[in-house]
């Protein structure tokens, strides 16, 4: 079977390395042998079509700057599936990268998460109506749609055309979170995309400056790799926490791992999520999450398995419920063991075979409409 992935995220793109285009890289390396598949991402400085681990990676569009090489993607990746030489073909839909699924195509969607939510607080009344149409106008002109969680689907179901047919393929943890052993340091950890409102980093660091108040031994790390980094450093600076708060852009795997070996905490404090795969990481590396309670955080974190849950916005909780987990050793330890075994629901190879068969019912239906 012949499949064309179009995603616009990629591992190793500068601004946007999301969990998507982790999971979609995972997903084709378990496939690479079962199908033939090109991932068309977009281009950024040093990018170039490549083969990793048996899959097609193939650039579009411009190098930079973003915004630019965000709608020149769009455009090429609309004509490449227009094209229809593949038996099943994918977008991994954003708002943001208008591409157009060609008609009676065997082709359909994939959903992380809804952008119109929350378009409001971002761009304010107008913009974010602007926002909300256009995001239902993309997701009405699918007649297949996978998605990674329940409550996902639960809200598409008020948005595409009633035929549309909607799976649920849930996302998985490598193995080497699970091999992480614990050996605690003094800090607690933000691990993830630099997107100061999507991911609530404002939010993590004005709890941390409440909490760096109450206890002066303990630390914040700040891990991951986007577009917001000068913003991030630049909020770190002007609360005036001094080395208290560590920035650590684009860290390798093993400082990864190395830092969830010894935090306190994982704090996610996002205002906008789908089903995301750090806390779930964390979990499995035996790390106590505490987390934003919105769309399907909980399906992952499933309290008090993986940790607490708290009201989006809030430092104050979000503060209170680190602290909570600062003071009591015993309480950590037990959570580190439940969020352990709670991880394990978390498979890749499952994932893809579900994949594939999300997959095969769309080049089964087209072929027999």
């Amino acid at each position: 079977m012949r499949v064309l992935h179009c995603i616009y995220d990629d591992p190793g793109n500068p601004w946007v390395a999301g969990g998507g285009a982790h999971r979609v890289r995972e997903i084709y390396s378990r496939l690479a042998d079962r199908v033939e598949v090109v991932v068309a991402t977009g281009s950024y400085s040093g990018a170039r079509d490549e083969v990793v681990d048996g899959v097609s990676y193939r650039r579009l569009g411009a190098a930079r700057p973003y915004a630019w090489s965000r709608l020149t993607y769009a455009r090429a990746a609309t004509r490449l599936l227009a094209g229809r030489a593949y038996d099943a073909a994918l977008f991994d839909f954003s708002v943001y990268t208008p591409i157009r699924l060609p008609r009676r195509a065997p082709a359909g969607l994939v959903v992380h998460m809804l952008h119109g939510t929350t378009a409001r607080a971002r761009f304010g009344r107008v913009g974010g109506a602007a926002v909300r149409r256009a995001e239902a106008r993309g997701l009405r002109q699918a007649r297949w749609i996978s998605t990674t969680s329940r409550w996902m689907e639960s809200q598409l179901r008020g948005i595409v055309r009633p035929e549309t047919r909607i799976s649920v393929v849930g996302s998985g943890v490598p193995d080497e979170f699970a091999a992480v052993e614990r050996s605690e340091g003094g800090h607690l950890l933000y691990y993830g995309r630099f997107d100061l409102f999507q991911k609530g980093i404002d939010v993590a660091l004005e709890a941390f400056a409440r909490i760096a108040a109450a206890r002066p031994g303990v630390r914040l790390v700040l891990a991951g790799r986007g577009k917001d980094e000068a913003r991030v450093r630049e909020l770190a600076v002007g609360l005036k926490l001094g080395e208290r708060v560590e920035v650590r852009a684009s860290p390798s795997r093993a400082e990864v791992l190395a830092l969830m070996s010894g935090a306190l905490a994982l704090l996610m404090p996002s205002r906008l999520e789908g089903l995301p795969m750090v806390p779930a990481e964390a979990m499995a590396a035996g790390v106590p999450v505490v987390a934003a309670d919105v769309a399907a955080v909980a399906e992952v974190v499933a309290p008090p398995e993986g940790g607490v849950l708290v009201p989006p916005d809030d430092a104050e909780a979000l503060a209170a419920a680190a602290l909570a987990f600062v003071d009591d050793p015993a309480r950590r330890a037990a959570v580190s063991a439940s969020a352990r075994e709670s991880a394990r629901r978390f498979s890749w190879d499952t994932v893809a075979d579900d994949h594939l068969r999300f997959l095969e019912q769309i080049a089964a239906k087209h072929a027999a409409a």
